[in-house]
């Protein structure tokens, strides 16, 4: 596989991952349920999913 197509690759994943992160978000904020992320030291934290939605596509 040459460095082209594993940058392709890569691409391909990190926006695969992207769109299925986003939509997991907003189908658990319609349900009202809530999701656990971790801060930067890594320790966890359970939010709302509506809170973490606004969180995700902020950073977007």
């Amino acid at each position: 596989m040459s460095e082209q197509e594993k940058i392709a690759l890569y691409s391909r994943l990190s926006e695969a991952m992207r769109r299925s992160t986003l939509r997991m978000l907003e189908r658990k904020a319609k349900l009202g349920e809530k999701v656990v992320i971790a801060y930067a030291d890594g320790r966890p934290i359970e939010i709302l999913a509506s809170d973490a939605l606004k969180l995700y596509q902020l950073k977007q």
